[in-house]
């Protein structure tokens, strides 16, 4: 199947670089990014509108979306911690099911198509997560844990290993799980200084990223960067559990850095939303004005894909076709800019996996 978009601003390559032109899809792949009009080939039209790769959203826990805001008036450790609030609803399994089917059509209605999950509940939260994720149309990186169960059996069920932080296990174990994920060919990722500056501690295992850095200190910081790991920032989800925030514009300029929206009982999974705040927030903190909206783009789009090493969607020749249409608006300057913080959900009219059309707000 082949199909053609044109009249359109396109977002290209590694550097969304805006080009006015058109888009060619064949089998589920990008055969063609051109300039100007497609020729005498008939193309659907998309009125200027802007074409922008998929949201990968590279953090959540989206079994706890079962229980949306609560416990909001309580500390993290009471609502996430062990015996929280969090657990209390994690026993009913068929209502966390539902909880994670309306996560992921939450997250493909905002333009999300690939998302990572850190899984609570051994083997068996694994296979609750998968047996939804099946379903649906938005791509699951699933980090498991073994709570119990044996180690080498969660990982054989799920994409790596998802550590929740290392104060809850011994160094002699977590030392295992990394050499265990590590011959295994897969991720091994660890929360880290999200309340306490664990840093130090998290970085002699070696992970293949780290999430949050929010009370990371000065060396702390420097090594993630000097070891080049990849960093998924929270922000949003910071703020809502009142635990500080990163040092966004740093870290950005360290190290690669995906966004993630993180716990489902804290936050929306709309990714418009993450951006929005990281963009004002980094700006605000930093007090830079040329803190270009493009790295917060790509951070919310191509950086989750290659930390989780998937394929890119980068809109190029030989890609896979994962992508969002925007409407045109007359009167946006910037189409990065628009995207960043002035779209909302209704303004997709389109999002494209392969050869699927997956819907948005009728322009295709």
């Amino acid at each position: 199947m082949k199909r053609i978009f044109g009249n359109a601003v396109i977002l290209a390559g590694d550097e969304l670089e805006p080009t006015h032109g058109y888009l060619v899809v064949e089998d589920g792949v990008i055969v063609e990014v051109g300039e100007g009009s497609p020729g005498r080939r008939s193309y659907i039209d998309l009125k200027r509108g802007i074409i922008c790769p998929s949201f990968t959203n590279a953090h959540t826990h989206v079994g706890d979306a079962c229980g949306r805001d609560a416990g909001a008036y309580k500390s993290i450790s009471e609502r996430v911690g062990k015996g929280g609030v969090k657990f209390e609803l994690l026993r009913d399994e068929g209502k966390v099911k539902r909880g994670m089917a309306s996560a992921l059509e939450e997250m493909l209605t905002s333009g999300t198509l690939a998302f990572a999950d850190f899984r609570e509940g051994g083997a068996r939260g694994v296979e609750l997560l998968k047996s939804v994720a099946g379903a649906s149309p938005v791509d699951a990186t699933v980090l498991g844990r073994p709570d119990g169960d044996d180690p080498a059996e969660v990982l054989e069920q799920c994409h790596g290993f998802g550590i929740s932080s290392v104060a809850d296990y011994a160094e002699k174990e977590l030392l295992e799980l990394r050499r265990l994920a590590r011959r295994r060919g897969k991720l091994f990722a660890v929360h880290c200084a999200e309340v306490n500056d664990d840093t130090a501690e998290v970085l002699k295992l070696e992970p293949d990223f780290v999430v949050h850095l929010t009370n990371a200190g000065d060396a702390g910081i420097e090594e993630v960067f000097h070891r080049k790991i990849p960093a998924v920032l929270c922000p949003r989800a910071n703020g809502s559990f009142a635990v500080g925030l990163p040092r966004i514009k740093e870290i950005l300029e360290g190290t690669l850095v995906a966004l993630g929206t993180d716990n489902s009982m804290a936050n929306s999974l709309n990714m418009l939303r993450e951006m929005e705040f990281v963009f004002k927030l980094a700006r605000g903190m930093s007090r830079d004005y040329e803190l270009d909206a493009r790295e917060i783009l790509k951070a919310a789009t191509l950086n989750g894909r290659k930390l989780l090493k998937l394929e890119s969607n980068a809109i190029e020749d030989g890609n896979l076709a994962s992508f969002i249409i925007f409407r045109n608006n007359n009167y946006i300057y910037d189409p990065v800019l628009g995207i960043v913080h002035r779209f909302e959900i209704s303004d997709i009219k389109g999002i494209v996996k392969g050869d699927t059309l997956l819907g948005g707000n009728g322009i295709v």
